[in-house]
């Protein structure tokens, strides 16, 4: 509900505040960006740091972009979306680590963990969204809270998530024979899109 909220108001409120396309372009562009260049490092150094405290970072992270909507500057804005790059980086890794490492420790069937995913799926990625569509719209329209409604109300969400994580997770790392160095990872990650790219080709 923390992401969700606010996708469908980002490009409205940067409008309201008097940005034009180009600028809204630059600020999007960032934070796809802060995401690419973060997803590279951040599963690793869940890894190594501990995955519940990646999550805990995750909250703090979209928390304070949530922050930045309420002011009409510009480099206050791209800063938001740089910190929503991050967050949106140990969100799609951080957490499903974390699940993984967890429901393999407590020695669950495996096939418990495909269900799980399968209904995450539809509740969190489907069903949550159209709900958190439809709460948004109800902030904006309904209420006449205003666009950085959503931003506030996705804020209350991830700090009500990070409250949950805090007193009911546990933490978990990855393997440390694993760990290879920044380098090693991206010759591997390389090499892999370049073998796919030759089996996609043929």
């Amino acid at each position: 509900a923390g992401d969700w909220l606010q996708g469908p108001y980002v490009y409205y409120l940067y409008s309201t505040y008097g940005f034009g396309k180009g600028e809204i372009g630059q600020l999007f562009i960032a934070g796809f960006g802060s995401s690419m260049l973060f997803g590279t490092i951040v599963g690793s150094l869940a890894d190594k740091q501990g995955r519940r405290r990646a999550c805990v970072t995750y909250c703090i992270t979209y928390i304070l972009s949530c922050i930045t909507k309420h002011s009409p500057q510009y480099k206050i804005l791209m800063v938001g979306r740089v910190l929503g790059g991050i967050a949106t980086s140990l969100l799609f890794s951080a957490f499903e680590s974390w699940l993984v490492a967890e429901h393999n420790k407590r020695g669950f069937e495996q096939q418990w963990l495909s269900l799980t995913f399968s209904k995450a799926i539809f509740l969190g990625n489907g069903l949550v969204a159209i709900l958190a569509g439809l709460f948004g719209n109800v902030l904006v329209d309904s209420l006449s809270l205003g666009p950085v409604a959503p931003f506030d109300a996705a804020a209350i969400f991830l700090a009500i998530g990070m409250a949950i994580i805090l007193s009911s997770w546990t933490e978990n790392f990855g393997d440390p024979s694993e760990n290879k160095d920044l380098l090693t990872q991206f010759r591997g990650a390389a090499v892999a899109i370049a073998s796919g790219r030759v089996q996609y080709l043929l």
